[in-house]
Formats: structure tokens, sequence, C-alpha cells
């Protein structure tokens, strides 16, 4: 089965289930940088996984690399109106995939089965303009069975976000350890850029081309995939998240940003 790990945010139900999160890590493309929509390109390395979280060694959550970088606090990013609400999916269509060990290219088509809800959309600014909260870098934990898989999400940004569609870039790495010994049996990273383009009203296509890297950062598996999404609900704003209040956050966000282009020399 494959890994498919979705665009990360503020109050965004995942995607898929988990089914389908282990779907996509069998995905891949050709070996070399793969150029996207709007010259977005996947990195051709990523770090490798500190040592104490490496296969073999006791999970400890402690060695998490939790602690923010100053200047990623309170980030915000726009979004456009036609993305903001809920959304409904039922399936996605695999149809591309390499393989980086064995260089084989796999161009079958299927279909995988994938029902689920996802809410885009945090906040409204004085000018209407819709904000989405980028809580990261943040954990989640999934039961599989006789194993736990933790998920650690570094970051979540925008690439481009115009009326014509909207892309993002996230990167993450996902832990699986046995519950009976708390022992990490494997461990990767991955790099995901979704893009969004409407196909009219109250649907979305949504591309996704997830890359997948081992413990030292190098390429193993490289996927795309395509969905689409119906609208079942409208923007509704998130006033409150973990205990924070969104709309002040916003506000100072905003002003923060303001300030800082109003000292920026012209």
């Amino acid at each position: 089965m494959l890994f498919w790990l979705p665009l990360r945010g503020f109050m965004l139900v995942r995607i898929f289930s988990v089914v389908a999160i282990i779907v996509v890590s069998l995905l891949s493309m050709p070996a070399h940088s793969m150029v996207l929509k709007g010259g977005v390109e996947h990195s051709d390395r990523v770090d490798p996984v500190p040592d104490d979280l490496a296969p073999g060694q006791v999970f400890d959550r402690r060695n998490l690399p939790m602690n923010p970088d100053p200047a990623h606090t309170n980030q915000w990013y726009k979004i456009p109106d036609w993305l903001a609400g809920t959304w409904h999916k039922e399936s996605q269509t695999d149809f591309y995939r390499f393989d980086y060990s064995t260089h084989q290219t796999d161009v079958s088509t299927r279909v995988q089965e994938a029902r689920s809800n996802g809410v885009w959309g945090t906040q409204k600014d004085d000018q209407g303009q819709v904000w989405q909260f980028d809580p990261g870098p943040y954990v989640t934990t999934v039961d599989a069975g006789t194993q736990t898989v933790v998920e650690y999400v570094k970051s979540n940004e925008p690439v481009e976000c115009s009326d014509r569609q909207f892309v993002s870039r996230s990167f993450d790495t996902q832990i699986r350890i046995e519950k009976a010994t708390n022992e990490i049996k494997s461990v990767q990273s991955g790099e995901h850029i979704n893009t969004y383009v409407p196909e009219g009203d109250g649907l979305i296509k949504r591309e996704t081309s997830a890359k997948v890297f081992n413990r030292y950062g190098m390429p193993v598996l490289l996927g795309k995939s395509f969905s689409y999404e119906q609208q079942i609900g409208p923007f509704v704003a998130q006033d409150n998240y973990n205990g924070s209040d969104m709309r002040a956050l916003l506000r100072q966000f905003l002003a923060k940003n303001r300030e800082a282009m109003a000292g920026t020399p012209r």
C-alpha cells in the first residue's frame, strides 16, 4: 500500500484516512527533479532524520524537534475565496509512479476509495480576504494495529495563490513504532506539493505530487495522483484553536507585517 499525506493547515481535517495515507508512499516519479505547475520543483534531498529517531531506537517523544523557529511563530497565509469552505471527496486516482531503487516507472491508473471531508479557511480580515492559520510544527498519532504511526509535520507553505489555482508545499516525517516494545521500526520523510484548481461551481480538482525520502534524506519513491472534491458547506470562521484566540492572532500578524512593509525602503 502507499503513503499519502495531505496538505496541512489550521482546522484542515485530513483529506484521507489512514488507509489512504498508507496508499501513497509507494508512489513515485522519475529520478530527476520534477517541475510541476507554476515551476514548483521537488527537493533533490532533505535533511536526514536524527539518530535518536532511527529504526532500532526506543521511541521518546521528547526527541521530536518540536521547538519552532521564532520567525515562524503565528504564521498565516491567504487562500482564494473559491477554496474557503468544507469539501468532500469520494476517491483519488493514482496514475504515475517511479521507484528510485529500481528506476522503474509505472503509469497504470488506480482508483482508490478515499471518502473524507476537509475544511479550508480560518479567519477573514477587514477587506474580506480569507486567511489560513499554520500551526506547524505539530505532531499527530495514528493507531495502526500492533504499531503506532507518529507524524511530525514540520511546515506547510503556500507557493501560489490566484484566481486560477492554489499551490502549497509541506514537509513531514513519519515514524512507525512497535507498540509492544516501543521500538522504532521505520522512518521516512515526505515532501508534498498540492495544486487546487476550480472546476466549476462548488467543485475543485486536487493534484498531488508526493516524494518520499529515507532516514538519510535520499529519495525513495515519488508519485502523482488527482481527485475531485465537492463543496458541502460555506466558509465558517474558526475563532479558537487549542485555546488560542484566532481573531487576535490574525490581527497581530497583519499589524506586524504592515509595519514591516511600511519600514521597507522603496
